[in-house]
């Protein structure tokens, strides 16, 4: 690519993310959206950084697909590891941490069979399945399209680790919030041996995807 600077206009995403979150937390007056917008923006735009920095871009087509990845992260980050750093400093400490046993499942297959056999599956549980079954195909396909990794198994492991980490911070989360009064979290937030499951079978599906390229599978030639 002649000019390959062009890359960083993607930059502009997390930038313009940042400066129109703080706008509304001003606007509204909101300290603790202010917090959320930093923390979280933070965390995206050197997240952003790292996958523009690294990416391979060949042509201006590539720039738009390099967007197209940068906003899904954003996507990703906001429904399943959003952290409300500045919900939990408004509230009120209790110190009463403990585990919501009940939102927690170690047993693989559990919530997958359970649902299978429920005589009439209500469609958020079909929606919550099929979501993480397809949750992690961009993640890989991107990887391997853009060339930050450059093998399967180095990508579906990607694909194992964040979606691991993902059900990580949502354990914390769901702890966490139990030692403060007058913080909830987004409905479905736990953690599920088998979204890791689902997760890695959606990272499998995009590297399938990516191999549909020509100039990835020519790669791996």
């Amino acid at each position: 690519m002649k000019n390959d600077k062009i890359r960083f206009l993607v930059l502009l995403i997390p930038i313009l993310y940042m400066v129109y979150g703080i706008f509304l937390g001003i606007d509204f007056a909101s300290k603790a959206e202010l917090i959320n917008v930093i923390f979280n923006g933070t965390l995206l735009g050197a997240c952003s950084i790292f996958i523009v920095c690294k990416a391979r871009i060949r042509n201006v087509v590539d720039v738009i697909w390099l967007a197209v990845f940068i906003i899904y992260i954003f996507i990703l980050h906001h429904l399943v590891t959003y952290i409300s750093a500045g919900d939990i400093l408004k509230s009120t400490y209790t110190g009463n941490f403990h585990i919501q046993r009940e939102m927690v499942n170690l047993v693989p297959f559990t919530t997958i069979e359970n649902t299978i056999h429920q005589a009439l599956p209500t469609m958020p549980t079909l929606v919550q399945l099929l979501g993480n079954a397809l949750l992690l195909a961009p993640l890989t396909f991107f990887l391997l399209y853009f060339q930050i990794v450059t093998r399967v198994w180095t990508a579906l492991l990607t694909a194992i680790l964040v979606s691991t980490g993902i059900e990580l911070i949502q354990f914390i989360q769901t702890t966490i919030i139990t030692g403060f009064s007058g913080i909830t979290l987004p409905e479905n937030r736990s953690t599920d041996v088998d979204d890791i499951i689902l997760n890695t079978l959606s990272g499998l599906l995009g590297i399938l995807v990516a191999f549909c390229i020509p100039r990835i599978r020519k790669k791996r030639k």
